[in-house]
């Protein structure tokens, strides 16, 4: 099976079809992709949001964008803050790094660094822990680290929450 790696987009560049002016691709376009020396796929900066099924050790830079219901074979990695749609499948040994995450359910997959909640889920989340917040990921860290003990010792906390409050510690 082909191994795929995919660039970040650096610093400051919003996720591949965050707004962004990124080539879109198609699925039979990611297909065609050719291999290198070691037998990934070298896929340049661009919007995967349509493809749907990457095969068994990909390996992604940061900042990508997957859409909704993607297939990933065991052994994939995920740079940080790469976003996922929903009922995406992820085979075994699946790892991200501080990955996005809006979903009620656990990652199905291991994360290592911070889970980040998305924008949509503030609310969400401001309700749930009875708080504002304000700003920026770093602007709410500095207001949520404080209260983590407090917050981790709630029994109303479903799995995901809890997962996600710990990877904050």
């Amino acid at each position: 099976m082909a191994r795929t790696t995919v660039g970040d987009t650096g610093p400051g560049i919003r996720p591949a079809g965050i707004g962004s002016e990124m080539k879109k691709f198609t699925q039979k376009q990611f297909d065609k992709l050719p291999l290198d020396a070691w037998g990934r796929k070298q896929c340049p900066l661009g919007d995967y949001t349509a493809i749907k099924s990457f095969g068994e050790w990909c390996i992604f830079g940061g900042r990508c964008s997957f859409g909704e219901g993607c297939i990933f074979g065991g052994r994939c990695s995920f740079g940080e803050w790469c976003i996922f749609g929903g009922s995406c499948i992820f085979g075994g040994r699946c790892k991200a790094k501080s990955p996005y995450w809006s979903f009620v359910y656990d990652p199905p997959f291991e994360t290592e660094g911070k889970i980040y909640p998305t924008e949509q889920a503030r609310s969400y989340w401001e309700c749930r822990l009875g708080l504002e917040l304000k700003g920026c990921y770093e602007e709410i860290e500095k207001q949520i680290k404080p209260l983590i003990p407090e917050i981790l010792a709630r029994t109303d906390l479903t799995k995901c929450e809890r997962r996600i409050i710990e990877s904050w510690r």
